[in-house]
């Protein structure tokens, strides 16, 4: 889950005292989520860590006019969604550069301690039901619960109104409920899709 208020801190530092472990932080919380959302993108975990890594120097480099920024979380996504889509134009290994065709696999669920409770199998069913929604619906459930973005963040991402991520996350979160309703108690269900 992302912490804003602690990434904005780091970030504040970077830009304003050009702190190096306030950098580390920021990249050891971003890293892993970044580089599942690019690969999404572009298909390939290989490519997706150069383009995360290019985005952390990026930060690096221009800390100092990147002070402004007020949502260092939405700013960092958007850098890593385009360039992933640069990436993709580049390359020429596709013919699109749509959010719409996304690699889901690669957007798939890593085990997360806070879950611990959850069993592997019950993992696997949430995993399941995940996997079978829509690709938007999809990313937006994943970027919502499983990155912490705020709808309005996620609206702001993928270019859309904040009223069709809350209409996407309810279709995800009914799906996926009613997926994994039967095999744990409502309580842990509840705990695991609305934390």
């Amino acid at each position: 889950m992302i912490n804003n208020e602690l990434i904005r801190l780091h970030f504040r530092s970077i830009c304003t005292a050009g702190d190096m472990t306030a950098y580390d932080e920021l990249y050891r919380l971003l890293y892993s989520k970044l580089v599942h959302f690019s690969a999404a993108i572009v298909g390939s975990f290989h490519l997706a860590e150069e383009i995360v890594s290019d985005v952390f120097i990026i930060i690096w480099q221009k800390r100092q006019e990147l002070a402004a920024v007020e949502n260092p979380v939405v700013y960092i996504y958007v850098s890593t969604r385009n360039r992933s889509l640069n990436a993709l134009q580049q390359q020429k290994r596709h013919r699109y550069t749509s959010l719409e065709l996304l690699d889901t696999d690669a957007l798939a669920m890593s085990p997360d301690p806070e879950h611990s409770m959850i069993s592997v199998e019950i993992i696997q069913k949430i995993e399941m039901a995940i996997r079978s929604l829509p690709d938007r619906c999809q990313l937006i459930f994943r970027l919502v619960k499983q990155d912490g973005l705020r709808y309005k963040d996620v609206a702001e991402l993928l270019d859309i109104s904040p009223k069709t991520v809350d209409a996407q996350l309810a279709i995800a979160v009914k799906k996926v409920a009613a997926a994994i309703r039967l095999d744990m108690p409502l309580e842990l269900a509840q705990a695991f899709l609305f934390h």
